[in-house]
């Protein structure tokens, strides 16, 4: 071989590998651009996800609230037509009696708080008499009479 085909193979190996060396370098590029790429359609993903979600828990939010206030309402109602089952009072009579006791109340507090009036001094009370009992002796018993055992008749041999 020439030097002059040696140094053309060597060219055409070097330019080989030139050309190998960019092709790796292009890939690399390349995976880098996609990565970013990727990267940005993720967070716009996420995003998009989140505004999904928040959206979501609103409206979650929003029908157990009312699901809240109707179970509440049922119940309620429930509770007072039982309760004027058995009492034979309205809610408004409840209320008007409700208000009445805490009416006593305040009145009773008032009371227990003023000064207690001197009631008069009544005389002791007698202790009860009672009646004088003759004592007595317990009556004694008398055995009962025996009775007379029965004869036995003997025996023939």
């Amino acid at each position: 071989m020439s030097t002059r085909q040696a140094k053309k193979t060597v060219r055409k190996e070097d330019a080989l590998a030139r050309k190998i060396w960019l092709a790796g370098l292009g890939a690399y590029a390349m995976g880098s651009k996609e990565i970013t790429n990727i990267t940005d359609r993720s967070r716009t993903w996420l995003d998009d996800l989140i505004d999904h979600g928040r959206a979501m828990e609103d409206g979650t939010k929003d029908r157990w609230r009312d699901a809240s206030e109707q179970t509440t309402q049922a119940v309620a109602e429930r509770v007072n037509s039982r309760v004027q089952k058995i009492t034979g009072l309205d809610p408004t009579q409840l209320d008007e009696l409700d208000a009445k006791l805490d009416q006593l109340a305040a009145t009773m507090d008032k009371l227990a708080t003023a000064k207690p009036v001197a009631a008069p001094k009544a005389a002791a009370p007698k202790p009860p008499v009672t009646p004088k009992i003759a004592a007595t002796k317990p009556a004694v018993k008398t055995p009962a009479p025996r009775r007379a055992a029965k004869p036995v008749a003997k025996k023939e041999s």
